[in-house]
C-alpha cells in the first residue's frame, strides 16, 4: 500500500497549504482539462448552493460619508464634458447609490470560482464530485505555481449567511469575503477556494500536478483515457487507482502508471 497522500495531508496541516486536491467527474470535460492543463472556473450562478456567494446578501452602504465618497469618486473620473454635465444635473448621491446597487449582481457573477479541498480521504466528495467514485481526484502542489494558486484560501463555515454592508470606495476588497463563507452544512468539504477575475479556462503549470487518483468504480475506458492523457502531456505525474471505499484517514490504492 502506498501512503503518499496520507503523508502529503499531514505535511499540509503542519506547513499550511501547499497540497490541494480537486475532484472531477468521469467525462470529456475532465479529460480536456487534463490534456490541456487548465482548470475551469465557474461563475457563481453555476454553484450547487444557492446561498454560496449570493449577491442578494450584499448591500451598498447608506452612510452619508460613503455616499458622498462614491459620488465624488465617480464625478472626478468622468472625463467627457457632456457626460459630466449630465451627471452634475441629474445625479445625486442617493440615486447613484440606487443605481450602483443594480451592478452588484453582475459584478459578483463576473468572478470565476474553482473549488479544491485539503483532504482527499473524503467519502462524500468522492461520491458527489467524482460521480460515485467513477472519476478522479487531482493532487496539486500549489507552491509550484504561485501565480495560478495566488490567494487560494479556506472557506469559513458559519451557522448562517448574513447580509453585509459594502463600501466600494473605502473598502473595495471587502466584497471578496462573500466568496469564502458557506453554511455549516457544507463543512464536510473542507474546501479551499480559488478566485479569478473571469470565468472559464485558466492554465496551470504542468509541474504543479503531482498525482492523479482514479476512483475504484471507474470504467476501464475512462481509466485508459486518463492514463494516456497523463503519459502524453506530463513528465512526472503518477496515476493511482483507489482499491476500495474511502474511510476517514485511510485511502488504499494501487499504482497504474509511474513515470521512469
Amino acid at each position: 500500500m502506498y501512503n503518499i497522500f496520507e503523508q502529503d495531508h499531514k505535511m499540509a496541516i503542519e506547513m499550511g497549504i501547499p497540497y490541494v486536491f480537486r475532484f472531477r467527474p468521469p467525462n470529456d470535460n475532465t479529460l480536456s482539462e487534463l490534456k490541456e492543463n487548465y482548470i475551469w472556473f465557474s461563475d457563481r450562478d453555476s454553484l450547487n448552493d444557492e446561498l454560496d456567494s449570493n449577491p442578494e446578501f450584499v448591500k451598498l452602504s447608506t452612510h452619508p460619508s460613503e455616499l458622498k465618497l462614491l459620488y465624488d469618486t465617480v464625478a472626478e473620473n468622468i472625463l467627457d464634458p457632456r457626460t459630466k454635465k449630465y451627471f452634475d444635473r441629474n445625479m445625486t448621491p442617493e440615486n447613484l447609490q440606487e443605481f450602483a446597487n443594480t451592478k452588484i449582481k453582475p459584478f459578483v457573477s463576473s468572478f470565476g470560482i474553482a473549488c479544491f479541498t485539503m483532504y482527499p480521504m473524503n467519502k462524500k466528495l468522492w461520491e458527489i464530485y467524482s460521480e460515485d467514485n467513477k472519476g478522479v481526484c487531482l493532487h496539486f502542489d500549489s507552491s509550484d505555481d504561485p501565480t495560478f494558486f495566488h490567494n487560494i484560501l479556506p472557506v469559513h463555515y458559519v451557522s448562517e449567511i448574513k447580509e453585509r454592508e459594502y463600501s466600494p470606495i473605502s473598502q473595495p476588497n471587502h466584497i471578496i469575503d462573500l466568496f469564502y463563507k458557506k453554511t455549516e452544512d457544507w463543512s464536510y468539504e473542507k474546501e479551499l477556494r480559488l478566485l479569478k477575475d473571469r470565468a472559464g479556462r485558466v492554465k496551470f503549470k504542468t509541474s504543479s500536478l503531482l498525482n492523479v487518483l482514479i476512483g475504484y468504480a471507474a470504467e476501464p475506458d475512462f481509466i485508459e483515457k486518463v492514463v494516456t492523457a497523463v503519459k502524453e502531456h506530463y513528465n512526472n505525474v503518477k496515476v493511482y487507482q483507489v482499491t476500495g471505499p474511502i474511510s476517514i484517514g485511510k485511502l488504499s490504492y494501487k499504482p497504474l502508471y509511474i513515470p521512469e
